[in-house]
C-alpha cells in the first residue's frame, strides 16, 4: 500500500482523495502541438526532387503525365516523394490498393531503385487516379504544399509525444526538487530492473527516469511516468504490471515510483486504487513536491 503516512496523510482514504482531486487536465505544452525540426527535415531531405516535381504545374495537363514520366526516367528519386503528396508515409515506398475492378490487390513500388518501365507505368496510373496529377493546377509551390503536408502528418504523432512531454516535466521538475547530490538520468541504458524481472520482450526496456545519489552504482529510486487523457485497456494493464516492478525494486532497496497523471483515472478509479493498494508510491503531478519524502 502507498506509504500515505510518509507523505503526510492521515488515511489512505486522504491520499486517494488528494490524488485523484489533483489530477491535471491536461498536459499539452508549446511543444506538444508541432515538432518543427522534424517538419523542416523531412521536407528538405527532398529539396531537390520537390525542385524538379515542381516544373509539372507549368506543363499543360494534357502532356503532365508524358513529363512525369521523363523525370522519374532520369531523376528516379522523384519516386519517393510521390506518397508524401497524397499525405501517406511509407516504411518500404510501397503502397497497396484494392483494385475493384480486377477485385484484387495492386502493389505500387515508389522505391528508386526498383523503378523500371513497368513500375513507371503503375506509378503514372496511380498519380493520375489519386488525382496527383490534377494537384499541380491548383498549387503555387510544391515546398509550400509538402510543408503543410508535413505538418499535418506530424500531429499523427502526438500521441507519442504526449508521453515524452510528461516525462520531460516530471523530469524538470524532480531536478528543481531534489539537492545536487542527487543525479537525476533519464532512460539510462546502464540500469534496468525489466532486465531482472526476466520478461524477454521488455529486456531491451529502460526506465523514464533514474535517480542515484552521489556516486553509488545502484540507484536511490526508479520513476516511471504516464499520462493518460482516455480510459482503456492499457492503463490498467501498466498499473498491474508496475505492482510486480514494485516487488523487484523492493528486493533490490530501491524506491518505485510511479508517476501518473490525467483525466482518463477519474474514469478508471478502482483498478488504480487496486494499484496504490500494492504499490509503495503513486503520485501524480502536483505531487512531486513529495519526492523529498520519499528519497533522502
Amino acid at each position: 500500500m502507498v506509504k500515505f503516512k510518509t507523505l503526510g496523510f492521515k488515511t489512505f482514504e486522504d491520499y486517494r482523495k488528494y490524488f485523484f482531486l489533483n489530477l491535471l487536465i491536461t498536459n499539452k505544452t508549446y511543444d506538444y502541438f508541432v515538432d518543427w525540426n522534424k517538419v523542416k527535415s523531412d521536407v528538405n531531405k527532398f529539396l531537390e526532387e520537390i525542385s524538379l516535381l515542381n516544373s509539372l504545374r507549368k506543363v499543360p495537363i494534357e502532356n503532365r503525365k508524358r513529363h512525369l514520366e521523363k523525370l522519374l526516367k532520369n531523376y528516379p528519386k522523384i519516386a519517393e516523394v510521390i506518397p508524401l503528396l497524397i499525405a501517406v508515409r511509407t516504411k518500404d515506398n510501397c503502397i497497396e490498393i484494392f483494385e475493384q475492378s480486377i477485385e484484387d490487390y495492386l502493389t505500387f513500388d515508389f522505391n528508386s531503385n526498383n523503378l523500371n518501365n513497368n513500375s513507371i507505368h503503375k506509378i503514372l496510373e496511380f498519380c493520375e487516379k489519386t488525382g496527383i496529377i490534377e494537384l499541380f493546377n491548383n498549387i503555387n509551390d510544391l515546398h509550400d504544399y509538402l510543408f503543410g503536408v508535413e505538418v499535418g502528418l506530424d500531429t499523427n504523432t502526438r500521441k507519442n509525444r504526449s508521453g515524452k512531454i510528461f516525462e520531460k516535466l516530471v523530469q524538470t521538475k524532480i531536478r528543481k526538487l531534489l539537492p545536487s547530490k542527487y543525479k537525476v538520468v533519464n532512460n539510462d541504458p546502464n540500469y534496468s530492473l525489466y532486465r531482472i524481472s526476466g520478461k524477454s520482450r521488455s529486456k531491451g526496456k529502460t526506465h523514464d527516469i533514474v535517480i542515484y545519489k552521489e556516486n553509488t552504482p545502484i540507484p536511490k529510486a526508479i520513476i516511471e511516468c504516464s499520462f493518460y487523457n482516455t480510459a482503456g485497456s492499457k492503463p490498467i494493464s501498466i498499473a498491474e504490471s508496475y505492482v510486480e516492478m514494485n516487488n523487484v525494486a523492493k528486493d533490490k532497496g530501491i524506491e518505485f515510483i510511479w508517476v501518473t497523471d490525467g483525466q482518463a483515472w477519474t474514469k478508471m478509479m478502482e483498478p488504480l486504487t487496486r494499484a496504490m493498494e500494492k504499490l509503495d508510491w503513486v503520485l501524480n503531478y502536483r505531487m512531486l513536491h513529495f519526492v523529498t519524502q520519499v528519497i533522502r
